[in-house]
């Protein structure tokens, strides 16, 4: 009790020394809850950003091991042929062993020819007469449409219908252009056939219809095969018997915490019974590192920041107390030599510098959090995402305990280096030394 009676009237005392220590410690403070709670944003951000995006990977044949193809000539043509481990269900059932994987889409990719009186939407009239090129369109399919490309990218919107399913046999999406200049709707039959002749003709239902939604580019000399109106979605099973395909072209992997993509890709390797050489791997998180890379550098920033301001809060404070305590040695030796303890001085002395740094401490945090706003609109403004900044009653007591947890470390090794040479000393010498 007397201590800390000590440690008031002393505070009280000396108010110049005690305001001038308020404003340093209120300053320092300021800027280190400022950078606490920038910081803190930052960390949702990007934990709001990997659960608002999802993250993939694409496994396709590895063409660049000479050891996965063949070369052979025809007709006076060099053609190149996968003759690797195939992309089936094998791959498909090892890889979503993995508990992260959520989802998967095989593809396959071809041209076919579409079958019967058809008119294939053409912009320019060039390829009218070519009647291979008249009815030559482009072919995929997926074991489910809605992962494509184009869906997930936007290019490409469902208008009616449904998406192409895995179970799904004889089924075809198509787009409503086509569609409607062909007088066709969900339901109706067409026949398409290998370009190539090596599978068979088919004849798909017609399950959805779609609508382009990206502008397309040189549309004046364009093939009708290139267009994005001439696309057809096809089942696997449809697909496999129109090329004779005996794998997929790519499966493309979906998982819903993008973080966790490169760990995933390092770990399918070591799953056995795969020639995992027959095939390359490569990560889909573009749109996550774009937007969580500056948040990550930021963070790795303010927590160098945060370092740099603990050393300099506890060397300026240290300083102060330092020259402070030239004028308090009598003070000290007089307590020493009635039996006060050297910790209870320092105790004392830390019991001060408590007392002034509360307020200073308090009005920071009050102030910051009236910022919550601006840095909240500033670190969500960089993500470009609809995500939730607002301040809740857990993230307010995160910040101020964390501050004054900091706070008080650095507020008792500033006390404790700036006593360090005083108290070293016996009372008789800290008297003699004043003397």
């Amino acid at each position: 009790m007397q201590l800390k009676k000590r440690a008031f009237l002393y505070v009280c005392r000396k108010r110049g020394r005690s305001l001038l220590l308020f404003g340093v410690i209120f300053l320092l403070s300021a800027v280190s809850v400022n950078g606490l709670l920038l910081r803190r944003i930052t960390e949702l951000a990007v934990v709001q950003t990997r659960e608002s995006l999802s993250g993939g990977f694409r496994i396709a044949p590895d063409m660049r091991n000479r050891e996965n193809v063949r070369v052979s000539q025809a007709d006076g043509q060099t053609g190149v042929s996968y003759i690797g481990q195939p992309l089936d269900e094998k791959i498909v059932n090892a890889v979503k062993g993995i508990q992260e994987v959520a989802s998967h889409n095989a593809v396959i990719k071809e041209r076919a020819l579409l079958q019967g009186d058809v008119r294939l939407i053409d912009y320019n009239g060039k390829y009218q007469a070519d009647p291979e090129a008249a009815h030559l369109v482009s072919i995929e399919a997926d074991t489910d449409s809605s992962l494509s490309d184009d869906f997930q990218k936007g290019r490409l919107k469902m208008t009616e219908g449904e998406s192409i399913q895995g179970s799904d046999q004889k089924a075809a999406v198509i787009s409503e252009k086509l569609a409607s200049q062909n007088h066709w709707q969900v339901g109706d039959e067409i026949f398409l056939s290998s370009r190539q002749g090596r599978g068979q003709e088919i004849g798909v239902r017609i399950k959805g219809l779609f609508k382009v939604e990206e502008k397309q580019l040189n549309l004046d000399v364009a093939a009708p095969v290139h267009l994005l109106e001439n696309r057809i979605y096809v089942d696997m099973a449809s697909a496999e018997l129109l090329t004779g395909a005996t794998g997929a072209d790519y499966i493309d992997f979906f998982v819903d915490d993008p973080a966790r993509v490169a760990a995933i890709i390092e770990e399918i390797p070591g799953i056995d019974g795969i020639n995992w050489k027959c095939f390359e791997m490569v990560s889909d998180i573009d749109e996550y590192e774009r937007i969580s890379e500056p948040l990550i550098n930021m963070g790795k920033l303010l927590d160098i920041l945060f370092t740099v301001i603990g050393a300099m809060s506890i060397a300026v404070l240290s300083l102060m107390q330092i020259f402070f305590h030239k004028a308090r040695g009598h003070e000290t030796g007089i307590l020493l030599s009635i039996g006060i303890s050297k910790a209870e001085i320092l105790f004392q002395h830390f019991i001060e510098l408590i007392m002034i740094a509360w307020g200073a401490l308090a009005l920071s945090l009050i102030l910051c959090f009236f910022a919550w706003n601006g840095f909240s609109g500033m670190i969500y403004g960089m993500t470009a995402m609809s995500v939730d900044g607002r301040l809740d009653v857990g993230l307010a007591v995160y910040t101020i305990i964390t501050a004054c947890g900091c706070g008080t470390i650095v507020l008792f090794l500033s006390v404790l280096f700036a006593d360090l040479c005083l108290l070293r000393l016996s009372p008789k010498k800290i008297l003699l030394k004043i003397g």
